[in-house]
């Protein structure tokens, strides 16, 4: 069955903004008066909300308070520049529109920042709807958001797809019952799906996108 529906997760699906979030917790560090992280411990501290990014990272109650203040007030400074379209994501979604399969972005980020996101990466066009943290009383790897889309468009499961980059993902893609398949272009690594033998894996959007054709799901 040719699917009618694809849904997006955004960071390290889509676009990478990973250099915009270091930059801001480095930020973080200063006003804090704390030692900075490392790069690779930030990129693997996102995926649920910046909430989460912050108590993944600052543990203490007190600084984690502090901190996420300081996300929220200065985040978007590091935005310009900081923040890129992932290799083939433009090609793909313009397919999938040329197709008419309807375009979704599900993503755990907050309003605050997936606008001005969206804005400056001038992905916006491509979206038939989106839904992210604020949107739902649960964020992925719950499947509220997933089922929020389908429903918007009359649709099944069967007919839908889900495309994310960590295993958040793919348990909210499986939770939801619908194909799910991960890019590995983002925070997520192999080695975090040793455990799902049936993660199908995929080293970018190019070579996602030439299965789903060549295996005529799109």
């Amino acid at each position: 069955m040719k699917k009618k529906l694809a849904i997006f997760d955004l960071d390290g699906t889509l676009i990478d903004a990973f250099d915009s979030i270091y930059q801001t917790i480095n930020y973080i560090c200063e006003k804090l008066n704390i030692e900075k992280f490392e790069y690779e411990k930030v990129k693997r501290a996102v995926g649920e909300g910046d909430l989460k990014l912050i108590i993944n990272l600052f543990k203490n109650e007190q600084l984690v308070k502090k901190a996420h203040i300081f996300y929220r007030e200065n985040y978007l400074k590091f935005i310009k520049n900081n923040v890129k379209v992932l290799d083939g994501a433009c090609e793909f979604l313009n397919q999938l529109k040329e197709k008419e399969i309807k375009i979704a972005l599900a993503t755990n980020r907050s309003k605050f920042s997936l606008i001005p996101i969206l804005k400056e990466t001038n992905l916006e066009e491509f979206f038939d709807t989106f839904l992210c943290a604020d949107d739902v009383e649960r964020i992925k790897p719950d499947s509220e958001m997933i089922f929020k889309i389908i429903e918007k468009f009359n649709l099944n499961i069967k007919e839908t797809f889900y495309v994310g980059d960590m295993y958040i993902d793919y348990l909210t893609g499986i939770n939801a019952g619908v194909d799910t398949y991960i890019v590995l272009t983002g925070a997520g690594k192999i080695e975090d799906f040793k455990i799902y033998n049936s993660a199908l894996l995929f080293e970018n959007l190019n070579k996602l996108n030439k299965f789903l054709v060549e295996n005529k799901i799109i």
